[in-house]
């Protein structure tokens, strides 16, 4: 919990924006670790089981939650003390899932292309293309949304 509770919580709103939802999922992750108590090579292989598991549970609890939509962005745990940035949160939430959960694992969790392919079972090339295809909406997103231009 202490060393993987704030990733997991995170990647879980990334999926749900609802704290409650994110916190209820986090829970559900720790007793699956708890109940299974795999063997893991190491402290990575640990939290990659970790986040599967969040992510895996984030996306039936929004099968379950398809009719009830909330959102209660937290600034502080999202942003982390970075204000200035909160608004590119927003504009991430507002991404197509597989956009939005391959930009969150890229940026806030630190993996790599072939990290997030592998802990998404997809080809490296198709996380590189989510990750440019992301990257291109949340510039249309920001553009429109909070009349961002790009400098160069």
């Amino acid at each position: 919990m202490d060393t993987y509770g704030n990733s997991i919580l995170r990647y879980a709103y990334s999926y749900l924006h609802n704290m409650s939802d994110a916190e209820e999922v986090l829970q559900d992750t720790l007793v699956q670790f708890l109940k299974t108590a795999p063997a893991f090579e190491t402290r990575q292989h640990e939290k990659a089981w970790l986040l599967r598991v969040a992510g895996n549970l984030s996306k039936n609890r929004l099968a379950y939650n398809s009719v009830r939509r909330t959102d209660e962005l937290k600034d502080e745990l999202v942003a982390e003390s970075r204000e200035d940035l909160s608004f590119v949160w927003d504009a991430v939430k507002l991404l197509p899932e597989n956009y939005r959960e391959t930009i969150h694992l890229f940026y806030y969790e630190g993996y790599s292309a072939k990290q997030i392919a592998r802990l998404l079972q997809k080809k490296e090339t198709t996380v590189r293309s989510d990750l440019h295809r992301g990257r291109e909406k949340l510039r249309a997103v920001l553009k429109e949304a909070y009349d961002f231009e790009e400098t160069v």
